[in-house]
């Protein structure tokens, strides 16, 4: 059985504090209007009594009934209650003890001895009797809940003519008592609805960000991969209170970040350790690869040695030669056994680039703007430089699509060569591009994009940076291979290779001796 949830249980217990807190100010309040009600009855009581006192004078010397009887009647009335038995009971007893006037003769007739009245009323009247203080006597009983003033009827001479007994019900009516708690129960009532709905309010704005944190930390071990804190507009917002909420949202992104550290950790080990299987790999097959490379540059050689060559079969063979050789000088760099005779940048290969890329657009439907020159007189390497150029090219080729427009270029400024690659279609944004440039990235089709990742590690082998630049429209994305650009020394062992005399005869210009670089595979 699931427990009940803080959004109720916040808004129900403030209800519950509320309607205790509720009642006690209403029984509160009925006690003290209790206590004023009873304080105005005795003082009402008291001036009645005192008036009366002053007024029966004449009619109790004369004896005259009917005149005692209309002043006492008209002051009861005058005070009456609703109910008859909360009503100001009004008697005059003489000196012996016996009823002289009454304004109910039915319930206290004439002549009527003091012991046939009420106990209260009757000690009232004997302790008037035997005070010897002439002013007015309270007297109540535990149990019975009226009060009772006895008062003694004074000639001008200060002589006692006789006692006047006034009686009022002690406390609050059951009139006054009905409205009294008919108005606290609509107020209360009212008060509690009210604070019963700010409680909800309250309630629910109180237990917001504590949903909030439970939803992310219930959402956390169904992620694949935990993002950073920053990225999460909620967390970070709940992160910036000065509360207990803040402090475990802090406390919770810390993990949060420590666990994406650590998945990115395993999957960086993860994906060396695949390089390091396909490095295996490539190992292991490198002989399979360069054993009909060597033919395959073997046979060019031999198709040049025969001569009867004219200009497009020499650019044809010159062609595959360069691409032949690229194969086997890549396998070589991504194996870290490259010789120290690498192959300097010519402007050959610039133009077997524009060859493969025009080719690469027309089948992609996209217009390609090749600007690219070799800079004269650098020892960058061939293989390395077509790779970014390729990469980058390829790159912006896909991200075109149909209909788009890519355009490279280069300038020198100072000492550094800059390939600028723009194109139409998808934006590049800095995040992305700086995921990709630190380690693999796996595309939505299960894929694992290298492009970036590879080009800008051979820049930093070169001494050069890859920079993701602000674009000019109708340009989406531009980026900048910076290369330097040092000038070759005249003398340099990279550019020098010994001619071939195995075969008896010098070989034409740009050929090589057939598997003289596939030896130390």
């Amino acid at each position: 059985m699931s427990l009940p949830k803080l959004r109720v249980l916040v808004p129900l217990a403030i209800t519950t504090v509320a309607l205790f807190a509720g009642v006690a100010v209403a029984l509160t309040t009925y006690l003290l209007i209790s206590r004023h009600v009873e304080e105005n009855a005795e003082a009402e009581t008291r001036r009645l009594a005192a008036t009366l006192s002053r007024a029966l004078v004449q009619p109790v010397l004369r004896n005259d009934i009917w005149q005692g009887y209309q002043l006492l009647k008209a002051a009861s009335e005058a005070v009456a209650e609703p109910s008859a038995s909360e009503r100001i009971e009004l008697l005059v007893i003489d000196l012996d003890n016996h009823v002289l006037v009454s304004p109910t003769p039915r319930q206290y007739p004439t002549g009527a001895h003091v012991s046939a009245l009420p106990p209260t009323m009757a000690r009232a009247a004997r302790e008037v009797a035997s005070s010897a203080k002439q002013g007015l006597i309270r007297a109540t009983a535990p149990g019975e809940p009226s009060l009772i003033l006895g008062t003694p009827i004074l000639s001008e001479e200060g002589e006692v003519l006789a006692i006047l007994l006034a009686s009022h019900p002690l406390g609050i009516s059951r009139a006054q008592r009905q409205a009294v708690l008919r108005q606290l129960s609509l107020l209360g009532l009212i008060a509690v609805l009210l604070v019963a709905l700010a409680g909800g309010a309250l309630g629910v704005r109180l237990t917001a960000p504590l949903d909030q944190l439970r939803e992310a930390i219930q959402r956390a071990p169904r992620r694949p991969q935990f993002p950073p804190q920053n990225e999460s507009v909620a967390l970070e917002r709940l992160s910036g209170r000065r509360d207990e909420i803040g402090d475990l949202a802090r406390t919770f992104g810390d993990l949060l970040d420590q666990i994406a550290a650590s998945q990115e950790l395993e999957r960086h080990v993860l994906e060396a350790e695949r390089l390091a299987s396909i490095g295996q790999l490539s190992a292991g097959i490198a002989h399979e690869v360069n054993n009909p490379l060597g033919g395959m540059l073997a046979a060019i050689e031999n198709r040049r040695l025969r001569g009867s060559l004219d200009e497009t079969t020499k650019n044809t063979l010159a062609l595959l030669e360069r691409g032949l050789r690229q194969i086997h000088e890549s396998i070589q760099a991504l194996l870290n056994e490259a010789r120290r005779e690498q192959r300097l940048l010519a402007p050959e290969d610039i133009h077997d680039l524009e060859l493969l890329l025009k080719a690469e657009a027309d089948h992609l439907h996209c217009r390609l703007d090749w600007r690219v020159e070799a800079p004269a007189g650098c020892n960058l390497p061939a293989v390395a430089v077509r790779q970014i150029v390729l990469n980058l090219a390829l790159n912006a080729l896909h991200a075109a699509g149909e209909d788009g427009a890519v355009n490279i270029g280069s300038e020198l400024h100072g000492s550094e060569w800059q390939i600028g690659v723009t194109n139409t279609g998808l934006a590049l944004d800095h995040a992305r591009f700086a995921r990709q440039c630190q380690g693999p990235e796996s595309r939505h089709d299960g894929r694992t994009g290298l492009g970036l990742w590879i080009t800008s590690r051979l820049l930093r082998t070169l001494g050069g940076r890859l920079e993701l630049r602000q674009p000019t429209p109708p340009w989406q994305t531009e980026l900048a291979a910076i290369l330097p650009a040092p000038p070759t020394a005249p003398s340099s062992p990279i550019d020098r290779k010994p001619p071939d005399t195995s075969a008896g005869r010098s070989r034409p210009e740009g050929s090589h001796a057939p598997g003289n670089d596939l030896s130390n595979t």
